[in-house]
Formats: C-alpha cells, structure tokens, sequence
C-alpha cells in the first residue's frame, strides 16, 4: 500500500491532545461545565485516542484488504509478526523503567497493574490502586487495540465482507448500549452498593472503547470496494466541510446524547480520514505533511508511550521525583521518544520487510 499523505499529521494532532490533557490542563476547567464537557472536549485526549483508534482500524484494514487482493490470501502468522515487531520495540524499554522505578520507590508498584498491562488486559483493571497507577493508565488504549486485532484477523480469516459488515452493525450496537447502561449498573461489594463506573473505567472495556476502531475499519472497507463511489463522494471541499462537521460534534451535541460523544466524534475522526485518503493534493494535506509535524506523527506511538511515564495521567501523581515536573516531564518524554525511534526502533521495524505480503509503511 502506498504512504498515505495526511495521516502522520494527523497522529501528530492527536498526540499532543494526550500530552496536554495529562498535563492537567482540564483541571483549569469546571466539572460539569460546557467549556470541561464540550469545548475541552475536542482539545482533549479521549478526543487524540478516538483519532488513533479511527487511524488504526482504517489502515489495518486497509492493508489487510490489500494483501488480500495482491497475494490472494491473509497471512494471520505473518499480521502478528508485523504487529509485534511495530508495538513491542517502544514498550519493552518502558517495561524495565518502570519496573526498575518501581524498585526503587520513585512510582507506586503495582503488580497486578504491571501485569495486566504487559498481557493488554489494562482496559478491564479496576480503579483500585492495587492494580491502577497513573504511569500505566494509558496502556488501556494498547490493549483495546490489541484485543480488536485477534478479534479482527479472526474475523477477516473466516468472513466474507458482507458478514464482517454485518457483525460491525452488531457490535457498534453493542457498544452504543454499553456506553448507555454500563455507567448505572449497581454492583454490590463488602456491604456497599456502588455505580459500575465508580468501580472500573467502563467506558475503556473492549466493548464500548472499540467502537472508533470499527467505524475505521468499517468505512476502510466501503473505501476500499469504493461501494456506492464512496471515494468520488469524498472529494472536493463540501465533503471535507461536512467531515470537519461531524468531526467537531463534541461542541454542539446536547446533553442528552454526550454518553455516546467517543462514537460521533469516532465517526468524525472516521469522515476526515477518508477525506484525507482521497484528497491528497490538497493544501491543508501539504500542511500536515510540513516536516516536523510529520516527524511526530511518525514518532507518536513513542511518544505515547513515554509521556505515561513522565507526564503520567496528571501532574498530581505520587509518588514523583524532579522528571516528573513541567517542563521537564515533557522534555525528556519527546527526547527519549526520539532517541528511541532513532537508536533502536528504525532497525527492528525494517524487520518487518521479512514478514510481510505487501507494503505497510505507516501501519
């Protein structure tokens, strides 16, 4: 598959929606107020990982799609291989410093936290510090994503486009109930009843946190069989006006439909890739392709992963030392990033040439 011009740019955005929101900045804002719950909201980082997720199932489906049509078949081995060699190379070193951190008191040691997150099982932990700590909260969104690509390369082993269609209507449904009625649930514990939500990150369970990735690879799909000249109805400027629409929804959905914001702004998210896809010689495409924003699209998943141990989920975490102060937090999350992409991830990814059936540069 060719580079898709745009989506580095894109990762870019979103990444620095996740570095902010973890420096506190929501704080500045009143619970409960329009500004917290809807303007913030697309400046936010639930609003950069709905991008990531949107990115992530349009191009693994996409790639997937296309090694069918190339070679005729899907290589599930070869998907996992590829899949490894991209997520591993970052999070190993992540592993041993903070395990390492741990040790030595500097973060709150958390084995049961540590372990669910090293098996992408981080979405279903409880609130309990036991097993949450604020340097691997963000390992939730790995795991969700994890979690879609056994599902997905199951799915696209044993199902026909229209049936894999059919089950993503399914469970987009599923997931528009969970974000509804899995807040309210009354879970009885030691003699106390609590909500779900006051128990666990509900909203980060497989099922209703996957919904953006399907609607990318959904509307991957339709892109791809270009169904009903699906890419013909993306071209121009209305289309993008519209996806921009969509995309910005957080700011003017009411009160009544806000539990299901991830899903609108994930269609949003989903709207602007396509328009991105198939306008390429745009100049808002030359914008988001200016070298240093595309430099840290190319390095957000580094990034992403570091900021958890610097900048963490807020500037209130404890214990801390001196590195996990603004600005230094921040600093050493985009030098280590970078060093890390540069000194090490660069070689283990051109291993991935081995192990694949068609281009998948940005994958």
């Amino acid at each position: 598959m060719n580079y898709i011009k745009g989506f580095d740019g894109l990762r870019c955005y979103s990444i620095l929606l996740v570095v902010v929101t973890h420096l506190g900045i929501a704080h500045q804002f009143e619970e409960g107020s329009y500004l917290r719950d809807h303007l913030f909201y697309f400046f936010s980082g639930p609003a950069g990982v709905n991008i990531f997720f949107a990115i992530s199932g349009f191009l693994i489906t996409t790639l997937i799609l296309n090694e069918i049509k190339t070679t005729g078949n899907f290589n599930v081995k070869l998907f996992f291989y590829r899949r490894f060699l991209r997520l591993l190379p970052p999070i190993i070193p992540f592993y041993i410093a903070l395990y390492i951190f741990m040790q030595l008191g500097y973060v709150r040691e958390t084995t049961i936290g540590l372990l669910a997150s090293i098996f992408y099982l981080f979405n279903f932990v409880p609130r309990a510090k036991i097993s949450w700590s604020p340097e691997l909260s963000h390992t939730w969104s790995l795991a969700v994503e994890e979690q879609f690509y056994i599902f997905w390369a199951i799915i696209f082993k044993f199902f026909n486009s229209y049936k894999r269609s059919i089950l993503i209507f399914v469970i987009l449904f599923l997931c528009v109930l969970a974000f509804y009625f899995l807040p309210s649930i009354v879970v009885h514990i030691k003699g106390q009843d609590y909500f779900l939500e006051e128990v666990f990150f509900v909203d980060r369970w497989v099922i209703p946190a996957v919904a953006p990735i399907l609607l990318g690879a959904l509307f991957a799909q339709l892109n791809f069989s270009n169904y009903k000249q699906i890419r013909e109805k993306f071209k121009g400027n209305l289309p993008g006006y519209f996806s921009l629409l969509v995309f910005l929804s957080p700011l003017y959905l009411p009160e009544f439909l806000m539990p299901w914001v991830k899903i609108f702004h994930g269609l949003g998210s989903t709207f602007l890739l396509l328009w991105v896809f198939n306008n390429q010689e745009r100049g808002i495409i030359r914008v988001l392709e200016w070298a240093p924003i595309k430099y840290i699209g190319v390095i957000s998943y580094g990034v992403y992963i570091w900021q958890g141990f610097f900048v963490r989920t807020g500037p209130n975490g404890t214990p801390k030392i001196w590195l996990h102060d603004f600005p230094y937090n921040v600093v050493l999350t985009f030098v280590v990033a970078i060093l890390s992409y540069e000194l090490y991830e660069k070689k283990v990814l051109r291993l991935k040439k081995r192990f694949k059936s068609t281009a998948a540069k940005q994958a």
